[in-house]
């Protein structure tokens, strides 16, 4: 690392993994003489090295875009990465089963399922599902109410609940609505391919209970959409989790650092489900913040808005970028299929016709592809730029920074035109 660094590990629950480990963080912060310290926090893998090899990136491309306001000031940027048990979710549109033949399309979601499903029962049992998903509509069945005990329970106010759909209808009708959707690359409002029913449609399902020969859906396409409901079900257990760790564990780790070291400035960034999770930490801590970075945030593009629904209702973080001293910054783009796949997925279960899934127009729509949408604080949309390129961020306001050109997919979030935003966020 290119600079000063420590670790802090975060349990499934939130909080904090190791008092010994924070207290050596902050320990770092101190001796290093950090005027600035950035927390980062990794999203959709659970594996550390994964974590280390996104944070390594980032500082490499921060040290090589740092401005010379920092040394000629004599602020010195020190780095925390938050470590936190995430499960692997899809970083791209093709998923398992699409075109593949029966043994290898089976071979890949038990594989998909193996990595992501923690309960060893409940993974043994939905393994042992997958040979009959394709003939079976009890198996199909009983995949999806395995899938369901793994939701999260209801929340009181949710601007991104898991549709109706998921958690009520019946297995049929879910696998026929999700049908297709793994397919949907480029999240247009038409789905891709044969035999996938359009949005908005009531699910056709053949009085036998049988996906088959009525809907002309093949065996891997049966397989690719039990995938796709897999991998949506990983999108809201990972939601609860990473708002958690930010209340708690991240919320702790800012509270400790600023006890210690009380003038150093606090950052935080953020990539997939870590932006929420430091958005959660940003919502619910009463220390200090300057700047807030979110880069290709994994949840809902109304986490932060006001009236969403024009019935006065509120994202579940609304009024963070008021407590900021500095600026939220938010890169988005619909390159990013990891996020818009997903939100195209909630949308066929909740019948939405937005004029393109997961849009700006959609109430399943995500901040990495979106950006931050009904949100008063937020300026007109603005490009990321280049190294070179001057940024006008303004001090609790958001800028919604639209990535196409420099952000290729959901995980390219370490080149230096991202870092190089980042910085600017940090010295703003």
């Amino acid at each position: 690392m290119k600079y000063p660094y420590a670790e802090v590990q975060m349990k499934s629950d939130g909080t904090v993994n190791s008092a010994a480990e924070l207290a050596k963080a902050v320990d770092m912060v101190k001796a290093s003489g950090a005027t600035d310290v950035l927390l980062l926090t990794h999203g959709w893998n659970n594996d550390m090295n994964a974590a280390r090899g996104l944070y390594t990136a980032l500082d490499t491309s921060l040290k090589a875009v740092e401005p010379a306001s920092m040394a000629s000031s004599g602020r010195k940027l020190a780095i925390v990465g938050i470590l936190w048990p995430s499960i692997k979710w899809a970083d791209e549109s093709n998923v398992a089963g699409g075109g593949a033949g029966l043994a290898d399309a089976s071979g890949e979601l038990i594989a998909e399922i193996t990595a992501r499903i923690e309960d060893p029962a409940v993974r043994d049992q939905l393994v042992a599902l997958v040979p009959q998903l394709d003939t079976s509509a009890a198996a199909r069945s009983s995949y999806l109410e395995l899938l369901r005990g793994l939701l999260p329970a209801p929340m009181p106010v949710d601007e991104d609940p898991p549709p109706s759909a998921l958690r009520k209808d019946d297995a049929e009708t879910v696998f026929t609505l999700a049908q297709g959707s793994g397919n949907l690359g480029g999240l247009s409002g038409a789905p891709a391919g044969g035999g996938a029913m359009g949005i908005g449609e009531p699910g056709n399902v053949d009085g036998a209970g049988g996906l088959g020969g009525a809907q002309g859906i093949s065996v891997g396409s049966i397989l690719s959409t039990a995938h796709e409901l897999l991998n949506t079900t990983t999108y809201y257990t990972m939601k609860e989790r990473a708002g958690a760790v930010g209340k708690v564990g991240i919320n702790q780790t800012l509270q400790a650092i600023h006890a210690a070291v009380p003038n150093a400035t606090l950052h935080l960034a953020g990539h997939s489900f870590g932006a929420r999770a430091v958005t959660s930490a940003a919502h619910a801590t009463s220390a200090p913040l300057h700047s807030v970075s979110l880069l290709q945030g994994a949840f809902s593009h109304y986490g932060i808005a006001t009236n969403y629904d024009g019935q006065g209702n509120n994202g579940v973080f609304q009024g963070v970028p008021g407590k900021l001293s500095g600026p939220m910054i938010i890169t988005h783009t619909r390159n990013d299929k990891a996020v818009g796949i997903a939100y195209a997925l909630a949308s066929r279960l909740a019948h939405q016709t937005a004029s393109g899934l997961g849009d700006q127009n959609d109430p399943y729509g995500g901040m990495g592809s979106n950006g931050a949408q009904k949100t008063p604080e937020a300026l007109p949309d603005t490009d990321l730029l280049d190294t070179t390129g001057t940024y006008h961020f303004t001090a609790k306001k958001v800028s919604n920074l639209h990535a196409d050109k420099y952000v290729s997919g959901h995980s390219d979030v370490t080149n230096p035109q991202v870092a190089h935003a980042v910085y600017t966020a940090i010295t703003s």
